[in-house]
């Protein structure tokens, strides 16, 4: 067996609200082969996993899947089981999972389930998967490996601890969060609210403050300049400058790396020659440049600085250990490693010791080596420099810090030019002014860690991440309004109704739709954007006002929703179109697909739904947020109960468009007095219309904006391309359309039957990856709605054999009544509308569904150029006046 596929949708989905893993599994040899028909697998499998005895599965009790096991279930579903439990194991919290058979590639199965980290469920997938292979081809496995493989990957992508704080306080306010790498780089907000921040550093953190501070000669300059306190001392590149530069300062001294940071390399209170010789060599290990400076006495204390408020104080202990009398240091730093709060790195509230060069310097000064024992209850301190990234530990001391100190840090913050900093202060005692005792800045940190504020050893917690984010959104939650539309047909041109009406009020909008991404009405991206990534496209751009989305079911079956939630969600309709596609085989399960958009919704949210369409009725059972029904039906049924509850709706009565909300009515304007309803004939435009009037009611805006915005909102190339616009071509009606099902090429020739033309024609085809049945359907209705046909296929055939559908097409329209003396066969899409249209008559009406627009409108150019050239040279001579008509 083997692993096919491994997918992470990380947005709302239909499978779950949360972030899922989606595996693809091929159990070739094991396909359809029980758990109780294996031996001894069951006995194996779970002594390897005896937590499987905690899982409840589908019993809904302790022991269910070992109930399970016994009766017998199948393979995929025991891989579930393993990855959940691993995962739990690895200490992440799994809620849901589920396996499903693949019906169109048999022993495939879809094994779904939750996560909290990513990379980490990934792993544990793969992990489960070896060991279950493993047990079927009786060999053992190790599970302690696999889990610790397991947490290592999700130490080695979550964020740092001091980024988490900053992604709660977002989460507490509401503010949707994007990360854009494995690090800790990250946007907070969409579109023109958003705001960046890596770490502790702000998108409005300056880079040459930054610059500044990583260069700790430069920090001392400036600072001293300014007046503030520093350690005075040299920049030496030798052993030997070292050594003279000890001689002539005369003092105690620290010796550090020009560019450092963590507390790397630096060593302090060095009192001899042999000293700063070995302190120097440890320094150079991190650059060529080193800093030798006068030793400061007093208490270290790291004072955070946001904006110009002290946030937080601590007081850094260096890393230490106490003996007990009995064990060594080696012994009693490992034994202090063992505490669960510290971490390899930044992942924890405290850091592991590390035994490193500074670590043995610092022993050899006070006489003492790893294998020293202490005695009872003495504190042996393991480094001078007091970082937590070294393993030191922190007491709070906020409350305690004097009024000159606080004025000392923020004007030290401001000197160097950082709106976020972690000034290092050396002082006897906080609660005192550093004029009256000897305090000094030793240091200025750009993107100070947070952790030691947060996780305190000693003292009150401060929430320095939630102080980070107020810097950065003093308000709101950083979002913009997104519209979400779905729906099986005419999802693009309420789209697009939607964003003109938003346009018109000089927002700067972002559309996604079947034809490209769009900004500020500018093309952007070219080609079918109705996916999760569009979506989010849009709202990582920095410019963006407000989000209108065309979401299609195939992005939401792939990849999911590509935001957190909807302001409005509009479903236009439910019909029959991608049957047999990703398990979608009935009607019921494509309004299941669409309701997530009205699903995923908050209370304040608005959704508009179709009260014609029962599929789309019952959503309104589904979704939590403000339900706006709309109609062209006279006394919706739907529509006159939600009024009598004081809800809102958009409907049709005497052909004048009206909103009501409860006994209150406003109207629009008259169908007639939108284009795109061809003077009401298309009633497939009305319901678009009153959808996207709804919407608009729903974002704010007043009737007279909504009804201006339709009354200008045409079909033609230039508002609606590719949906009805109409050309007129030597006395022949051209319409160009992208229907391309039953529902949807139905209300195109139910519009044109009611205009006064000779015979109407259609040029039709289905995609290839459509039922037989679906193809036929199309064939009956394009039967019924033209007087003749011209069937094409797609270039892309979508896996059928060249003529397959075409064929189909073909003998459901001659079943259907039609004359096949009426019916043309042209496969290429180009030539059946060439020859399709040289078929028509002055007076025909010719319908060309299309599945590149393209090459249909440079036909439509060519023919329209030489149409005015032939026009041209027919007008009699006397006609002409300077050489020009």
């Amino acid at each position: 067996m083997e692993i096919r596929e491994i997918q992470a949708i990380e947005g709302a989905n239909v499978y779950s609200h949360r972030p899922i893993i989606r595996a693809i599994v091929d159990l070739q040899e094991w396909t359809e082969r029980f758990s109780n028909e294996l031996g001894d697998f069951r006995l194996r499998l779970v002594e390897s996993l005896p937590t499987l005895k905690d899982h409840y599965c589908s019993r809904g009790k302790q022991g269910g899947f070992l109930e399970r096991l016994e009766e017998g279930t199948l393979i995929g579903h025991v891989i579930e089981h393993v990855t959940i439990d691993l995962l739990t194991q690895a200490g992440q919290t799994i809620k849901y999972g589920k396996t499903m058979a693949i019906l169109e590639q048999p022993g495939w199965y879809e094994i779904i389930f939750n996560y909290e980290t990513k990379e980490g469920a990934v792993e544990a997938f793969k992990q489960a998967f070896a060991l279950v292979k493993t047990l079927l081809n009786q060999e053992s496995f190790d599970v302690i490996y696999a889990v610790n493989r397991i947490k290592q990957v999700m130490v080695d992508y979550e964020l740092g601890l001091s980024t988490q704080v900053i992604v709660e306080a977002c989460r507490e306010r509401g503010i949707p969060i994007y990360r854009f790498n494995e690090s800790s780089l990250l946007q907070l907000g969409y579109g023109r609210n958003q705001r960046r921040i890596q770490a502790t550093i702000t998108g409005a953190t300056s880079s040459i403050g930054v610059d500044i501070a990583c260069d700790k000669e430069m920090t001392k300059q400036i600072l001293s300049d300014g007046g503030v306190p520093v350690p005075w001392g040299h920049i030496v590149r030798t052993e030997e400058e070292a050594v003279q530069a000890f001689s002539a300062m005369n003092t105690a001294v620290v010796i550090k790396p020009l560019r450092g940071n963590q507390g790397k390399g630096v060593t302090l209170r060095l009192t001899s020659a042999a000293e700063v010789r070995a302190a120097f060599k440890v320094a150079q290990t991190y650059g060529d440049w080193v800093i030798i400076e006068e030793y400061i006495a007093g208490q270290h204390y790291r004072l955070v600085v946001v904006g110009e408020r002290l946030i937080a104080a601590a007081k850094r202990v260096p890393a230490h250990v106490i003996g007990d009398g009995s064990l060594t240091i080696a012994e009693l730093v490992a034994q202090t490693n063992a505490d669960p709060r510290r971490g390899e790195d930044h992942e924890k509230a405290l850091t592991k010791i590390k035994i490193d060069p500074v670590v043995i310097l610092t022993l050899t000064q006070k006489e003492l080596a790893l294998s020293s024992v202490p005695q009872q209850g003495e504190v042996v301190y393991l480094r001078d420099s007091a970082n937590l990234s070294t393993g030191g530990v922190a007491e709070d001391v906020t409350d305690l810090v004097h009024p000159d100190n606080v004025d000392l840090a923020v004007y030290t913050a401001k000197l160097i030019g950082l709106d976020v900093a972690g000034i290092d202060l050396v002082i006897a005692d906080i609660g005192a002014s550093y004029r009256e005792k000897n305090g000094h800045i030793i240091e200025v940190n750009a993107a100070p860690g947070i952790r030691m504020h947060h996780f305190p050893n000693v003292g009150k917690a401060r929430e320095v991440g939630k102080a980070i984010v107020e810097q950065v959104l003093p308000s709101g939650n950083g979002r913009i309004p997104i519209v979400s539309i779905t729906g099986t047909n005419g999802k693009t041109t309420t789209t697009r109704m939607i964003n003109k009406m938003l346009e018109d009020q000089h927002l700067l909008v972002g559309m996604t739709s079947t034809d490209g991404i769009y900004i500020n009405r500018k093309l952007w991206v070219k080609g079918d954007m109705t996916g999760p990534e569009s979506a989010r496209i849009i709202l990582r751009h920095p410019d963006v006002q407000v989000a209108v989305l065309e979401t299609a079911r195939g992005g939401i079956l792939r990849a999911g929703l590509g935001y957190e939630y909807a302001d409005v969600a509009v479903i236009t309709n439910v019909s029959n179109d991608h049957l047999g596609q990703y398990g979608i085989e009935t009607l019921e399960d494509i309004a299941h697909v669409k309701s997530l958009v009205a699903e995923v919704v908050k209370p304040h949210s608005y959704v508009v739904l179709n009260a014609d369409d029962p599929q789309v009725v019952h959503m309104a059972k589904r979704t939590k947020g403000k339900v706006i029904f709309f109609s062209t039906e006279k006394d919706n049924v739907h529509v006159r109960k939600h009024l009598g509850m004081g809800g809102t709706a958009v409907f049709v009565r005497r052909g004048m468009i009206l909103i009501c909300q409860g006994s209150q009515s406003f109207k629009i304007c008259l169908v007639k007095q939108i284009p795109v309803t061809w003077e009401g004939k298309a009633k497939h435009n009305i319901h678009n219309a009153l959808a996207a009037v709804a919407a608009g009611w729903a974002l704010g805006l007043s009737a007279v904006s909504i009804r201006n915005s339709l009354q200008d909102f045409s079909s033609d190339a230039e508002y609606n391309r590719g949906r009805l616009n109409l050309y007129e071509l030597d006395g022949v009606r051209v319409f160009v359309d992208y229907g391309h099902n039953a529902a949807g090429i139905q209300e195109v020739a139910k519009t044109l039957k009611q205009f006064k033309s000779g015979s109407l024609v259609g040029c039709i085809t289905v995609p290839g990856d459509r039922p037989d049945e679906t193809v036929r359907e199309v064939g009956r209705i394009a039967a019924q709605g033209f007087k003749r046909l011209i069937i094409r296929e797609d270039a892309d055939l979508r896996g059928r054999k060249q003529g397959e559908i075409a064929q189909l097409l073909y003998e459901e329209a001659v079943l259907s009544g039609m004359d096949s003396n009426k019916i043309g066969v042209i496969l290429s899409e180009i030539e059946a509308f060439r020859k399709g249209l040289d078929s028509c008559v002055p007076g025909d009406t010719f319908v060309m569904f299309y599945e590149h627009i393209e090459p249909i409108e440079e036909e439509i150019r060519r023919r329209m150029e030489l149409q005015k050239v032939l026009a041209y040279e027919s007008v009699p001579n006397e006609w002409v006046v300077g050489g020009e008509f």
